[in-house]
């Protein structure tokens, strides 16, 4: 990949880890008995990283470093946030889903508290109880999954109606063009609210 595309060195070897990480799990899961899939299409989009010296950051502002192009280094990329963590910023990803987002990693310097308790859970993970537990001190707590289900049959419902729509036209055409954006922007909106309810859900239980 070096020279081949105009991106900081440090980039190009976080997408050869990916890579590298991707293969091992495949080799590992094949090694257990699973048929991976493997990947067949180019990807449109690819999400990069930024590392240790190949950003900056003034103020609001993230300077991100390219690499050379044609022996000429290239103008780097410079985001405005609207407020930026007052941590060490570790790690600097730009993420496409739907729309072009930055991901900030960060050290908060905080460190987890002990757990000095010495009662025992069991936990159920289900559909329609999202959790259901309880302990040897005979506590218990029961959370429904009833808005995770409803994000689930919206989502469904939404997809199956723009399938339709898309059968009848010609691959590729404008309208189907336009009928696979919003596909596209279903299926985002709902990954992003279970990952919410997710979040809700566990912070409840905890």
């Amino acid at each position: 990949m070096k020279h081949q595309y105009p991106l900081h060195s440090q980039s190009v070897q976080a997408v050869c880890h990916k890579y590298l990480f991707a293969r091992n799990s495949a080799k590992q899961a094949k090694n257990q008995g699973s048929n991976p899939k493997y990947p067949y299409k180019n990807k449109k989009y690819f999400n990069t990283k930024w590392v240790d010296e190949a950003f900056k950051i003034e103020g609001n502002a993230i300077t991100l470093s390219l690499g050379n192009q044609n022996g000429k280094r290239q103008k780097p990329i410079t985001i405005l946030v609207p407020r930026i963590p007052d941590a060490a910023i570790k790690e600097i990803e730009l993420v496409f889903d739907g729309k072009l987002m930055v991901s900030l990693s960060f050290d908060d310097g905080k460190t987890a508290a002990v757990n000095e308790g010495r009662e025992v859970a069991g936990v159920d993970l289900g559909e329609i109880h999202s959790v259901a537990a309880t302990t040897t001190a005979n506590q218990s707590i029961v959370i429904t999954g009833r808005k995770a289900r409803s994000i689930h049959r919206l989502r469904n419902k939404k997809l199956a109606e723009l399938q339709k729509l898309m059968s009848k036209c010609k691959k590729g055409s404008r309208q189907w063009k336009t009928y696979k954006k919003a596909k596209m922007y279903v299926l985002g909106k709902s990954e992003r609210q279970l990952q919410d309810v997710i979040h809700k859900t566990t912070k409840q239980f905890v």
